[in-house]
């Protein structure tokens, strides 16, 4: 079910697992990997096609997140896909507190995320 993979995730961001995250063209979907380059070719494809810069973020554990930071929240959490792949859509938020108000709680408490910029993929020129 897609809520224990976000309790996975969670569980290691929190023991210093590095993820990355980054939006999708479709709206309220990011993609989610533990490599940088992994979400390259995603976010190229994003930043292209809504032609504004994209940013690569680092998913923290929302208690590391500072003033300033923004937060990446499930806001609705469907069952899994035919391949058993998460069904999620995700906001973002400037604070703790909006996060912990926006969040999906139809499966229980959800963990959300705090994410800092790692990187931001330029569209390409259009010619």
């Amino acid at each position: 079910m897609s809520i224990d993979w976000l309790n996975d995730l969670e569980r290691d961001i929190d023991n210093g697992k590095e993820y990355f995250a980054c939006p999708g063209v479709g709206r309220n979907q990011w993609s989610i990997g533990e490599e940088v380059e992994d979400l390259q070719r995603i976010a190229h494809r994003t930043a292209n096609h809504k032609k504004m810069p994209v940013n690569i973020v680092r998913l923290i554990s929302k208690h590391d997140a500072i003033s300033g930071d923004l937060f990446l929240v499930p806001t609705k959490i469907g069952d899994p896909g035919p391949r058993g792949e998460s069904q999620i859509e995700w906001s973002t938020v400037e604070t703790k507190e909006a996060s912990e108000m926006m969040r999906d709680v139809r499966h229980g408490p959800s963990p959300f995320f705090g994410m800092q910029v790692e990187e931001t993929v330029e569209p390409a020129n259009a010619e």
